[in-house]
């Protein structure tokens, strides 16, 4: 990451200005806030399920003398349902070396975990064919060929892969037959249908040129920062429909633009109805990759608000959010940054302006003090709007000994931060939740990747989170419900898979809620696609805007719950 320059501490100042209500603290690794218009700390809002559950195996990774950069950025993970059993599965990436120094090791294949009806998961090995050895970043889910189970694309420092789904849970390799081996060094992925074609197409975060020998010559005491390496274009492939994938990055404009990609997230930014792509650098303006008329993507975050921050200045940017932070019916984006920069939160305040609105949506002084990766828009209680997590973890270390309550493995306690969980008051400003946080912020990692599902089944989004140093955590949420939940799964009815791109919106009590049918969102990880909303009252009709652009209308739910919307059986 880039060194803080004299703007962004401003900006950290002038921050703290504009919160003179908020007491902020670190007290046990636990961030409180009081006064700032929420009812008084309560119980906590997670249960810490890692090792009940069996997602937490104890499997650690060392911090390397050499002080090997890709150590310092991953890892991520997904929840996805693998075997099409009706519950979410995980997959943890786990880069590292063997004690050559080889980028390949048997000691960090990654991991598949099926969930069974006991609420325990299970290890399969070898990762049902899918543990792939190479040195992993992050991984994405989608179904490429329409067959209706999920497949795998897993990024690594080196060729990334394909895993195509069997149907039964189980995978092959298909990286050589498919046409997508990535080489370099690629973080974020995601599915979406860039062309319409009904077939998944596959965008590929892609983040420097990293040359470790270059980087000893100094002498390194700490992981290196990026500024010495060369930015390198992201890339795009379009899906054939015949499992094959050609690059299709020079034609769209994509490679045209070098950056130093980390994360990503598929958003409608201009309110035509198409998606479009947002990347975040590190330390270089972001990208937002406008679709237009002809298919091809036009570079705009400058002239949209989004390539910078309100004082003008690229910051190091990881993971990206996008929801409609304010309940004004746009879509709106928040992105986690180093140290001494605060996370950024850009308000749409009209189709394709927006502003970084970070101030005053109460989001700086509390996040200056830390580096942010994973971040995720979610409803926690059910009240209808979106609060926000976000999973921090340094990249240089801190004071000796670590942070208090650093749950690290020793190695990497200097590298722990607590997380941020921020409630919405409804109207886009947010508060930090206290000991409503629970073991989120209380067990403090290293944090890089987080994946949303509701992995109990009750309706409520929970979290799956992966740390520095190889450390995975389930934490179910438990928080007190202020309204009903209704999920809904919208799908293709030709494709049989998940209509990713999609827009569900509802209409109750007064309200416009929308969510985005999306696995991509965050830092090197996946989430289940499912869209989840907070009912206070009886819903309106449910709208689907599909892929295709079409609009359908489906009738409200008798009450709340599941819902499973199929293009073509609605109105």
């Amino acid at each position: 990451m880039r060194a803080a320059g004299q703007d962004t501490l401003a900006r950290g100042r002038a921050v703290n200005r504009r919160l003179p209500n908020a007491l902020l603290a670190v007290a046990g690794g636990l961030v409180a806030c009081r006064d700032a218009g929420f009812p008084p700390p309560e119980a906590a809002w997670f249960d810490d399920a890692s090792r009940a559950a069996g997602v937490d195996d104890g499997w650690r990774r060392p911090v390397p003398a050499d002080y090997f950069m890709p150590d310092s950025m991953g890892p991520g993970c997904a929840l996805f349902d693998c075997d099409g059993d009706g519950d979410l599965d995980a997959y943890l990436v786990r880069g590292r070396r063997d004690p050559s120094g080889a980028p390949e090791s048997e000691l960090g294949a990654n991991v598949l975990l099926l969930r069974g009806p006991d609420g325990r998961y299970e290890r399969a090995d070898p990762a049902g064919g899918a543990a792939d050895r190479g040195y992993g970043m992050g991984v994405a889910t989608g179904d490429i060929d329409n067959d209706g189970d999920v497949d795998l694309y897993v990024t690594n420092y080196g060729p990334d892969r394909l895993y195509r789904n069997k149907g039964d849970g189980t995978f092959e390799d298909a990286t050589a037959a498919a046409g997508v081996a990535t080489a370099g060094w690629s973080a974020s992925a995601g599915f979406f249908d860039h062309d319409g074609d009904g077939f998944l197409d596959l965008f590929v975060v892609r983040y420097l040129e990293y040359d470790h020998a270059e980087a000893v010559k100094s002498r390194l005491v700490d992981f290196p920062g990026p500024q010495r390496f060369r930015g390198v274009p992201d890339v795009l492939y379009r899906n054939r429909g015949d499992g094959t994938f050609e690059d299709v990055s020079a034609e769209t404009g994509i490679a045209a633009l070098s950056g130093k990609g980390l994360g990503l997230a598929f958003c409608d930014l201009d309110g035509d109805g198409t998606t479009d792509v947002y990347v975040a650098n590190d330390g270089e303006p972001n990208f937002a990759w406008v679709r237009g008329p002809d298919g091809g993507l036009r570079e705009a975050a400058l002239e949209m608000g989004l390539a910078l921050n309100s004082y003008g200045s690229p910051e190091a940017g990881m993971g990206v959010a996008c929801g409609d932070a304010d309940g004004d019916g746009l879509f709106d984006l928040f992105v986690a940054h180093l140290v001494q920069e605060t996370n950024t939160l850009y308000l749409q305040h009209s189709p394709g302006e927006f502003r970084d609105s970070t101030a005053g949506a109460g989001l700086g002084a509390s996040s200056v003090d830390f580096t942010g990766f994973g971040v995720a828009f979610l409803d926690l209680e059910l009240d209808g709007d979106l609060d926000l997590v976000g999973v921090n973890g340094r990249i240089r270390r801190g004071p000796e000994g670590g942070a208090r309550g650093a749950a690290a493995a020793e190695p990497w306690r200097p590298y722990a931060e607590p997380s941020l969980l921020y409630l919405n008051d409804g109207e886009g400003r947010f508060a930090l939740a206290g000991a409503r946080c629970g073991p989120l912020c209380a067990e403090v990692g290293v944090g890089r990747g987080l994946a949303l599902g509701d992995v109990d089944g009750d309706g409520d989004l929970d979290l799956l989170l992966s740390e520095g140093d190889g450390r995975a955590r389930l934490l179910e949420n438990v928080a007190p419900r202020s309204g009903r939940p209704l999920v809904v799964r919208a799908r293709l009815a030709r494709a049989g898979r998940d209509a990713l791109g999609a827009l569900v919106e509802v209409e109750c009590g007064g309200r416009l809620l929308r969510r985005r049918i999306t696995a991509t969102d965050g830092y090197l990880s996946s989430s289940d696609p499912s869209a989840h909303f907070g009912l206070s009252g009886s819903p309106g009709a449910i709208r689907v805007r599909w892929p295709d652009g079409s609009l359908e209308s489906f009738d409200p739910h008798p009450g709340a719950g599941a819902r499973i919307l199929v293009q073509g059986e609605g109105l």
